[in-house]
């Protein structure tokens, strides 16, 4: 009896007290904890290095890069059996089919031939070749002549830096 009387009279109404007194500081490091990793997202895709990254995480990068650049739909489609094509996207009404080339050296003709066969494949109405490095002269030619757009690392920047002011703004 007199522990009860104990909790109802003294504990209870002191816990209440604390819980109130703390009830800010609570919220307030919550939303923090919230703020610091939604930044850390952001800092971790805005120093992305895209050179050092292998295949896979090259591909899931450009995934996240078209998406805060405005296209909808993105798709990382299978590793093997993808016909050439690594990224299903859609803007402004338009499909693309993106093949990615991480490579350190120029990218070849062959690369233009798979995105354009990997596009015809999906239905896609314009084919895309995106890559970390810079196209052969032979390639810009075939891709000039078939309709293949070639993204290269300039392009690969531009899209960056948009993403990044788009965040900002």
């Amino acid at each position: 009896m007199l522990l009860r009387l104990f909790y109802y009279l003294i504990a209870a109404p002191l816990l209440f007290l604390l819980r109130l007194l703390f009830w800010p500081f609570k919220i307030l490091l919550r939303v923090l904890r919230w703020m610091f990793l939604r930044m850390g997202a952001y800092r971790r895709f805005r120093k992305a290095d895209f050179d050092r990254m292998d295949g896979w995480e090259f591909e899931e990068y450009i995934a996240e890069l078209l998406l805060r650049n405005g296209f909808i739909h993105v798709e990382v489609t299978k590793g093997s059996g993808d016909q050439g094509v690594d990224i299903l996207a859609q803007k402004d009404q338009i499909s693309y089919a993106i093949q990615c080339k991480h490579y350190t050296s120029k990218i070849s003709n062959k690369a233009v031939q798979e995105a354009y066969a990997g596009a015809k494949f999906y239905g896609c109405e314009v084919p895309v070749v995106l890559t970390n490095s810079y196209f052969f002269p032979s390639a810009l030619e075939l891709g000039d002549e078939i309709g293949v757009e070639l993204w290269d690392r300039e392009e690969l920047k531009r899209l960056v830096r948009r993403a990044k002011r788009k965040k900002e703004a």
